[in-house]
């Protein structure tokens, strides 16, 4: 592996060829921004190994030009200036686009550079997605075509299974909708929620996912499952029938599985007293809360505080850097406690690899969810794989 390493203290490069040779890697060194370019113009690398500090500039000045003009070659960062700094920079450069592959301290070197360094021969895993959807993916739907696919009932729900964290078995899954369109593709939510928000059609589209959802309780009852997160919406609670729609969901699914509404943090508005009345509405009918995307936000405790719920669900970007950055894994032991505290049940979504659940699983995580253990798929496979834990 050849490294292009950007760093003004000569004596690291002597300690860097050395060490990396002793690895295999060639080490190609530079003192100045200028250098670097120049080398990339000669070769590209397969890793950029770039110092924070750089006297008269700074690591983070180069970022720019190299999401410019090089943004498919990996970054590993040093400094002696703390984890801070480097969790910072290393957000900064994934902003841009970048690929990082290690924020690493110089005093810890030796240890980490080994390990980012392998992450080059590995594979990340991408979210499944259906042909139809990468065919679709790209469409404009209008209003009237959404509408139309409302009229029809071309509403669809997928499942992603909910493990415990204990025994690893499917005890519950999130209800996801889908669009199907006429011509036979499959468009993800994010293609048609925000469209339905706007046109003022949401409360329509989940009253058909809602009807189609219970149309398929026989279908899911053998499988046991505790409870389905099912997600509201902004744009639902700030409108009248959003408590009735889930009772509705509540009855039908009695004595079958629990109803969890997962609310958004951005669902949470700024007239909690309004917050209130729902949420209270929505557990004296039956249904269990969820706090969603626990994290991102600014209002989640005074969330906790507020209103009744019984989870939260916290945000996949911790799962994601829980080894990446040290911060970010002091944070989501600290959300792990609080809830318990607090008597909720914590799901830690956007697990995607065997280190994360084991890591999760160790600090007393309850339930996980992510492409690890499968992605949304229709009631026929989602049943077929059920019938198979």
């Amino acid at each position: 592996m050849i490294l292009s390493c950007l760093d003004d203290d000569p004596r690291m490069e002597r300690t860097l060829c050395r060490f990396a040779g002793l690895l295999g890697h060639e080490v190609r060194f530079q003192t100045t921004s200028s250098a670097l370019r120049d080398d990339l113009e000669r070769q590209v690398p397969d890793v950029i190994v770039l110092d924070l500090s750089l006297g008269s500039e700074t690591g983070v000045d180069v970022l720019g030009w190299l999401a410019d003009y090089h943004p498919s070659v990996p970054l590993v960062f040093l400094s002696g200036q703390g984890d801070e700094l480097l969790d910072t920079a290393r957000r900064i450069a994934q902003g841009k686009g970048l690929i990082v592959f290690g924020a690493l301290n110089k005093a810890n070197m030796v240890r980490e550079l080994p390990e980012a360094l392998s992450r080059r021969g590995s594979s990340v895993r991408p979210p499944p997605v259906s042909v139809h959807a990468q065919a679709q993916a790209q469409q404009t739907l209008s209003v009237e075509a959404l509408r139309d696919c409302l009229r029809a009932g071309r509403i669809a729900p997928y499942f992603q299974p909910i493990l415990s964290a204990r025994t690893l078995r499917p005890v519950g899954a999130e209800v996801l909708s889908r669009l199907l369109l006429p011509e036979g593709g499959v468009l993800g939510a994010e293609a048609f929620i925000p469209l339905a928000e706007q046109s003022g059609l949401i409360m329509d589209l989940t009253r058909v996912l809602g009807e189609r959802l219970i149309e398929l309780e026989p279908q899911l009852r053998p499988l046991g499952l505790d409870f389905l997160s099912v997600n509201l919406s902004a744009a639902n609670i700030e409108r009248k029938g959003a408590a009735a729609m889930v009772k509705r969901l509540v009855d039908a699914f009695a004595g079958s599985s629990r109803i969890m509404i997962e609310l958004t943090e951005t669902a949470v508005l700024p007239d909690l007293q309004q917050m209130r009345a729902l949420t209270t509405q929505l557990r004296l009918g039956g249904a269990s809360l969820s706090l969603d995307d626990f994290g991102i936000g600014y209002s989640s405790i005074r969330a906790l505080a507020e209103l009744p719920y019984d989870a939260l669900k916290i945000d996949l970007s911790f799962v994601a850097e829980m080894f990446d950055s040290e911060k970010s894994a002091n944070l989501l032991a600290s959300m792990l406690y609080m809830a318990h505290s607090l008597n909720l049940q914590v799901v830690a979504e956007g697990v995607e690899t065997e280190a994360q659940r084991d890591r999760l699983i160790a600090i007393g995580v309850d339930h996980l969810q992510g492409y690890l253990f499968g992605c949304p798929v229709p009631i026929e496979q989602f049943v077929t794989s059920g019938e198979r834990t």
